[in-house]
C-alpha cells in the first residue's frame, strides 16, 4: 500500500475537521441527529410499586436500655488501657463496671 503524501494527509484532516465543526455547530444549535438521540427509558418493574426503604423499630426494652434515665448520675467507670481519659458515662447500678 503506497504511503499517503503529506499534502493529501493535510487535505483529508482539514476536511474531517471542517465536517466535525459543522456537525458540532448543528448540535449546539439544537439539531441533534437521530443517531445521537437516546430514547428515555420508562421506569417499569415491580419495585416501583413497593417502597424503597423499610422502617425498623427497636424492641421497646432495648430502646429503653440505650437511653439513660434523666436522674441517673454520671460517674467515672473503670476503663481498660487506651481509655485513660474517657469521660464519665452512665453505668447501670446492677452491672459490674469492669465487665463492660
Amino acid at each position: 500500500m503506497p504511503k499517503e503524501s503529506q499534502e493529501a494527509k493535510r487535505t483529508r484532516k482539514a476536511a474531517a475537521k471542517a465536517a466535525a465543526r459543522a456537525r458540532a455547530a448543528r448540535i449546539t444549535a439544537g439539531e441533534i441527529p437521530d443517531y445521537l438521540k437516546r430514547p428515555a427509558p420508562e421506569p417499569t418493574g415491580p419495585w416501583l410499586l413497593q417502597p424503597q426503604h423499610t422502617i425498623v423499630h427497636a424492641p421497646e426494652p432495648r430502646a429503653k436500655a440505650l437511653i439513660p434515665p434523666s436522674n441517673a448520675p454520671l460517674r467515672p467507670r473503670d476503663r481498660e488501657q487506651y481509655a485513660d481519659n474517657a469521660p464519665p458515662v452512665w453505668v447501670k447500678e446492677d452491672r459490674c463496671a469492669e465487665n463492660d
